[in-house]
């Protein structure tokens, strides 16, 4: 069996918290219906599935989608 990938786990994370099935990483996150609570669990998820990546430095607004805060929590591992 393949490892998933980062985004498929943040995804899969992400659904959990919100409680449905599953979820687009290509949808804005306030689309999505993150509320404020939801993003400190989101950024517990990202500090154990990006070590090293600092997710204080996010930057996000409300069209932000899952595959930006993956692209820009893998660039933050690579540095």
């Amino acid at each position: 069996m393949a490892e998933k990938d980062s985004l498929t786990l943040l995804a899969e994370e992400v659904a959990r918290i919100l409680n449905v099935e599953k979820v687009d990483p290509d949808v804005g996150i306030n689309e999505l219906g993150v509320d404020s609570l939801n993003v400190v669990e989101l950024m517990l998820v990202a500090d154990q599935l990006y070590p090293g990546a600092d997710v204080e430095k996010l930057s996000a607004g409300l069209y932000t989608s899952l595959r930006d805060f993956d692209q820009q929590l893998r660039q933050q591992m690579a540095a």
